[in-house]
């Protein structure tokens, strides 16, 4: 756990011998599991990472169809019709997409964009208590910071040519999820699930799934909520800026 409390990953430098054996193959077979297992499990722990680098984000990864280029403007001179407009399952798809290819591109203030911050952090906050609006504000703000300082780096850093798989989106209102995976040394396949809202017509990045759990739960319970119970909310938010320029 760093200094602001949040769960960090540990970057295992070497595979530890656990287990005495007779002969040396069977301890070099021992040892190439345990490697292969625990290289999976920093993977999983990597992916479940994309907005807090206390999980230190997923994140991300790109697949080689993605491009960094943000999507062209419509002009009043060249109305779009029914045909033209995207359904919402190819936007969600483009969406998160975009997202992948701005990170890989380092396109940082583009990538944040297609992240809905605003929502993201008033789920960290939700069991809080009572927390005034400029202090939601600044709190947003750090969150921001947070993720284009610590998480993208580190996202570019693992996942730079790591292709991902899309399912079909499900949707449900103005809310989707769209599951994806990756197949990881060839053939463990690792899944997790994109979470994404509609907001004011456009689909945003809200949340992000792995194993059953929430990016957004996992630190409010783990990390947000214990952060301010004992420091209060502008000592958290004073944390996690810290934390954001380290």
């Amino acid at each position: 756990m760093d200094s602001a409390g949040f769960y960090s990953v540990d970057f295992p430098l070497q595979i530890r011998k656990i287990v005495r054996v007779p002969t040396h193959s069977l301890r070099h077979k021992i040892q190439t599991s345990d490697r292969f297992k625990l290289q999976v499990r920093f993977v999983k722990k990597i992916i479940f990472i994309l907005f807090l680098l206390s999980l230190v984000s997923p994140s991300f990864l790109t697949a080689q169809t993605e491009t960094s280029n943000p999507p062209s403007s419509e002009t009043a001179s060249s109305p779009t019709t029914a045909e033209d407009v995207p359904s919402d399952e190819e936007q969600i798809v483009s969406t998160v997409k975009k997202l992948i290819g701005f990170i890989r591109y380092k396109k940082n203030d583009k990538a944040i964009a297609i992240i809905h911050v605003k929502q993201f952090s008033n789920q960290l906050l939700k069991t809080a208590g009572k927390i005034g609006d400029s202090d939601r504000k600044e709190f947003e703000e750090a969150i921001g910071e947070f993720i284009v300082h610590r998480s993208f780096p580190i996202a570019h850093k693992y996942f730079d040519k790591i292709d991902i798989n899309y399912e079909k989106p499900v949707i449900k209102g103005n809310n989707a999820t769209l599951a994806s995976s990756i197949i990881w040394n060839g053939s463990e396949r690792i899944t997790f699930s994109w979470i994404l809202s509609k907001i004011e017509g456009a689909w945003y990045v809200t949340d992000f799934l792995s194993e059953g759990k929430y990016a957004s739960e996992t630190n409010r319970v783990k990390s947000v909520d214990p952060s301010v119970k004992k420091n209060g909310i502008k000592q958290t938010i004073a944390l996690i800026k810290k934390e954001a320029k380290n």
